[in-house]
């Protein structure tokens, strides 16, 4: 009787965010390191990097130790990213970006799925001579997947005398469980490097997804749309004393009436003293807050306390490793004893011999 009293409770969840879609209120799956999945992050981060080629690649999993005595499969997201840029854009200065991408998301015993296969273009332009300063606009076009599988629910006509019993009929009229869409974003970025020592840099960006508010109702009602999401991030990074700098940076996100802010710095050892983008190890913490759940309702608009993220990572030889945790301290805390996400990235920076680019600074991120 407890299984079917969750998984009821699972399907009334399912039911009521279906209803949140259809006034604005579904939300994106999101990164604790937001940076490892920058074809996801902002379009105008493709080719935003100091090379010819990019791969990068993040696992996040989450809420298993609230959902794995009741055989609830974790939710779970990995995305994949493949990005390059050219050393030729309509000036000396600038550069073009093209990338790949792909994000998978499954939520819940339902195995209610997301897939998106994404193409992106950016370009990058200098704003000064001495190409320290860039501004970058992207776009980026996606063909979704949804789906939904009937075989591991369990619905009310199936309890007999308080067990659940699968050779009982549902009663239930199962729709299509499997659709396709597709989707537009565009995105601004800022980045620049300040002072001699090239130890002072910045970033700001924008963006702007779902621009073409695709549908994702599985009974074919077109009124029920996927809510545009914005996004803004930023950071600056400077020197605090000898190889250590510190980078406070952060990331806004509002999509319906739900909206984000994450808050933080890292800190980070620089190995090489003379070579401020090279090897480094860093680690820091971010602050989560969330909110706009109803939207009539103004209390629902205040930023309520969600998680505390500790990350860290190492990036040595173009190669970068870093993981993240996820401590929750949201009112489900009593539920998951403080236990949140858990998250793992990995990038690689490339550059072919004879056509390593010298036209664009990014800074570390």
């Amino acid at each position: 009787m407890k299984r079917i009293l969750y998984t009821l409770t699972a399907l009334s969840l399912f039911s009521m965010g279906a209803v949140a879609q259809s006034s604005g209120g579904a939300a994106d799956p999101h990164f604790s390191q937001f940076y490892g999945a920058p074809l996801t992050l902002n379009p105008a981060m493709t080719g935003a990097f100091d090379c010819n080629y990019r791969i990068t690649a993040i696992y996040r999993t989450q809420w298993g130790s609230v959902l794995k005595e009741d055989a609830v499969p974790m939710f779970s997201t990995p995305a994949i990213g493949l990005d390059f840029r050219t050393n030729k854009g309509f000036t000396p200065s600038g550069a073009f970006g093209f990338g790949l991408s792909g994000l998978s998301d499954r939520a819940g015993q339902s195995k209610f799925m997301t897939n998106r296969v994404g193409l992106s273009l950016a370009y990058h332009q200098a704003l000064d001579r001495r190409s320290e300063h860039f501004v970058s606009v992207g776009f980026q076009s996606e063909i979704w997947q949804r789906s939904i599988s009937y075989d591991g629910l369990q619905f009310p006509l199936q309890n007999n005398n308080g067990s659940f019993d699968g050779t009982l009929p549902n009663g239930e009229y199962l729709v299509n469980n499997n659709f396709l869409s597709w989707d537009i974003s565009a995105g601004l970025l800022y980045t620049g490097r300040f002072g001699r020592s090239g130890r002072s840099s910045g970033y700001i960006g924008a963006a702007a997804h779902h621009l073409t508010r695709p549908t994702e109702s599985f009974l074919g009602d077109k009124s029920v749309r996927v809510p545009m999401k914005f996004t803004f991030h930023g950071g600056f990074r400077f020197k605090v004393k000898g190889r250590f700098d510190a980078q406070p940076k952060f990331i806004y996100m509002n999509q319906g009436v739900s909206h984000e802010l994450n808050i933080g710095n890292d800190f980070r050892f620089i190995f090489e003293e003379r070579e401020p983008e090279g090897n480094n190890f860093r680690f820091g913490a971010m602050f989560r807050m969330v909110g706009g759940d109803n939207k009539a309702a103004w209390k629902d608009k205040v930023l309520n306390p969600e998680a505390v993220i500790l990350n860290a990572a190492i990036e040595f030889s173009k190669i970068t490793v870093g993981v993240a945790y996820d401590i929750n301290v949201s009112q489900l805390v009593n539920a998951s004893k403080t236990f949140g996400a858990f998250e793992i990235h990995a990038g690689y920076i490339g550059c072919f011999p004879r056509t390593r680019p010298q036209t664009i600074f990014c800074p570390k991120f």
